[in-house]
C-alpha cells in the first residue's frame, strides 16, 4: 500500500516526469491507487472521495500523444548513452536522497501542536456561494456533483436516460456526452475532484477539474479508462439549495415529479421550465482534456512521500474547534481519537477481509463506492492486500467547516503496520510482512451540524441499539431504518486524502 514519491528537488523534475512512467503501487483504503494518467498527485480526492479519495496518480504514456521507440525493436545508441547517464547522475543520488529525507522525516513520538501554517489553496472556496445561499452546503453539493457526474456518464450509451437528466445537464453538455461513444459505462470512481474557479454576477458558476476511471463495456470486453476531464456548473443566483434527503433524487427540481420533458423544454407535471439552472445546480459546459486506457494497477513496492511533510493547518482551527467544544464537550480530542480510531481499525480489517459490510455504517455514500470498486478490482485480478497491526501513534486535528446541516472536521494522523499484497495462494507479490511501513493521511470526518455529545459504540445501531450486522448499502439499518451514513447520529468518514496531495 504505497504511493508514488513526491518529488522533492525541484530541479529534478523533468527527470523525474520520465521516471515516473516505471511506478506502480500497492493500496490502502483512500490512498496509493496509481490508476491515473498524470504525473502528479491528486489533489482534492472527495472522495470521494470520497468524495476524496486521495489516491496517488502515476505517470504512463497518454493517448493523447506520448514518444515512442518505434517499431524496429532496435535500440538508440544515444538513448542508451543518455539513459545511462541519467541513471549514473540522477537516479542513484536522487535515490539516496529520498532514503536520507525519508529517514530523517518520519518521527513517531508523540510532539507538541506545531504552530498553524498556511495552507497552500484558499481554504474557503465556498464562502461567496454561501454568502447569497446561506442553506449551501459543501458536503451536500460535493455528493450532488459525484452523483451527477457518475449518473451522466453511465447514461452515455441511452439517449433516453440522458434527456432525463435535461434539468441538471445542459443539451449541449448531454451532446458532448454522448458524442463519445454509445457503450455502456459504469464503475465510475472519482479519484479527484478540485473546484477551480467560482465565477459570481446574475448566476453562479463552478468550474470542477475530475480525474475518474470507469469501465466500458467494449464489443471485445471490458476495458478500463482514466479520464481527466473540466465541467462547468452554473445556477440562477437566487436559488437556494434543498435539504439533505433531497440532494440526490435528480426528479424535477421543481415540483419532484419524475422529470419527463414536453416538447417546450418544460416539466410535464407542473409545467415548468426548469432548466438552465433556474432551480438547481445545472452542467453547462464539459471539456474532455485526456483519455486513457488503465486497469488498476495493485502491485508494486514505492516508498511513501508526505509522511515528514510540515501539517497543513487551517489559520483558524484552534478558535473553530474552542467554539464547538464550548457546544459540544463531546467532541473534544480524546472523543475524536477514540472515534478516529475505531473507524480506522474497523476499515483496515474490513479492506483486509475484502467485505465491506463492517464499514458501511462509518463512512459516506460516495466513499463506500470508492472503497468498493477497488475491493472488486483487487477480487477481479485475485489479489488481496493485507493490513495487520495497523496502529496510529499520533493525530492533529487541522480544520473543522462548519455550515447549516454539517460540521466537517479533519484530522492528521500517523500511522503504521504491515502492509503487502498477496494472490490466492498466500505468495506475496508486494509489500513487507516483516517490516512495518510509516505514514500519514488527511481523514475528514462529517457530522450533522445539530448532532451532539461523545461518539457512540461503534458496533450498534445509534438509533435503535441493534447490532449494526445488518446496513443496506444505501446506509439503513434494516431494524429501524434510520439512515446512518451523513452522519444523522455520529461522526462518518467521508474523505482520505494523501499528506503529499493535501492542500487545506
Amino acid at each position: 500500500m504505497t504511493k508514488p514519491r513526491r518529488w522533492l528537488a525541484p530541479t529534478l523534475g523533468l527527470i523525474v516526469l520520465g521516471l515516473a512512467a516505471v511506478a506502480a503501487a500497492d493500496a490502502r483504503p483512500g490512498g496509493g491507487h496509481s490508476y491515473s494518467g498524470g504525473s502528479h498527485s491528486s489533489g482534492g480526492g472527495f472522495g470521494g472521495g470520497s468524495r476524496s479519495s486521495g489516491s496517488s496518480w502515476s505517470s504512463s504514456s497518454s493517448s493523447r500523444g506520448s514518444y515512442s521507440s518505434g517499431s524496429s525493436g532496435h535500440a538508440d545508441p544515444m538513448a542508451t548513452l543518455i539513459g545511462l547517464g541519467v541513471v549514473v547522475f540522477f537516479v542513484f543520488p536522487l535515490k539516496f536522497y529520498l532514503e536520507q529525507q525519508r529517514s530523517e522525516r518520519f518521527d513517531s513520538s508523540p510532539s507538541p501542536m506545531p504552530p498553524p501554517q498556511p495552507a497552500r489553496r484558499p481554504q474557503r472556496v465556498y464562502a461567496a456561494i454561501r454568502n447569497h445561499d446561506p442553506e449551501f452546503s459543501a458536503v451536500l453539493f460535493e455528493d450532488f456533483v459525484f452523483a451527477l457526474y457518475a449518473r451522466a456518464h453511465a447514461a452515455r450509451h441511452d439517449p433516453a436516460a440522458m434527456a432525463a437528466l435535461a434539468p441538471y445537464v445542459s443539451e449541449g453538455s448531454r451532446t458532448a456526452l454522448l458524442r463519445r461513444g454509445e457503450v455502456k459505462i459504469h464503475g465510475v470512481v472519482i479519484g479527484r475532484m478540485q473546484v477551480e474557479h467560482v465565477r459570481i454576477d446574475q448566476r453562479i458558476a463552478v468550474e470542477i477539474a475530475f480525474e475518474s476511471n470507469y469501465t466500458a463495456d467494449l464489443p471485445e470486453g471490458p476495458q478500463g479508462y482514466y479520464i481527466h476531464e473540466t465541467w462547468t456548473l452554473e445556477r440562477a443566483l437566487d436559488v437556494r439549495s434543498k435539504p439533505p434527503e433531497a440532494v440526490m433524487n435528480f426528479q424535477c427540481p421543481a415540483c419532484g415529479a419524475p422529470y419527463q420533458r414536453t416538447d417546450q423544454g418544460a416539466c410535464s407535471h407542473c409545467g415548468k421550465k426548469v432548466e438552465d439552472g433556474r432551480f438547481d445546480w445545472t452542467v453547462t459546459f464539459v471539456r474532455l482534456r485526456d483519455q486513457q486506457t488503465r486497469p488498476p494497477a495493485l502491485t508494486g513496492d514505492v516508498e511513501e512521500v508526505g509522511t515528514g511533510f510540515p501539517t497543513v493547518f487551517d489559520p483558524e482551527i484552534h478558535n473553530q474547534h474552542a467554539a464547538l467544544i464550548r457546544e459540544d464537550p463531546g467532541a473534544t480530542g480524546p472523543h475524536i481519537e477514540r472515534r478516529l480510531h475505531d473507524i480506522y481499525t474497523t476499515l483496515n480489517e474490513a479492506w483486509t477481509a475484502r467485505d465491506l459490510k463492517p464499514i458501511r455504517p462509518h463512512v459516506s455514500d460516495a466513499l463506500h463506492n470508492y472503497l468498493a470498486y477497488w475491493i472488486d478490482a483487487y477480487r477481479n485480478q485475485g489479489l488481496k492486500n493485507v493490513l495487520k497491526d495497523m496502529e496510529i501513534s499520533r493525530m492533529q486535528i487541522v480544520k473543522l467547516v462548519r455550515d447549516r446541516h454539517f460540521d466537517a472536521l479533519t484530522v492528521r494522523f500517523w500511522a503504521s503496520g504491515f502492509d503487502y499484497t498477496t494472490d490466492m495462494t498466500g505468495r506475496r507479490v508486494s509489500g513487507s510482512s516483516s517490516s512495518k511501513r510509516a505514514y500519514s493521511e488527511y481523514w475528514t470526518l462529517i457530522r450533522g451540524a445539530k448532532v451532539r455529545g461523545a461518539p457512540r459504540d461503534p458496533v450498534t445501531c445509534p438509533s435503535c441499539g441493534a447490532p449494526l450486522d445488518r446496513v443496506s448499502m444505501a446506509g439503513t439499518c434494516e431494524y429501524c431504518s434510520a439512515h446512518l451514513t451523513r452522519g444523522e447520529f455520529d461522526w462518518v468518514l467521508s474523505k482520505i486524502e494523501q499528506d503529499e496531495a493535501y492542500t487545506g
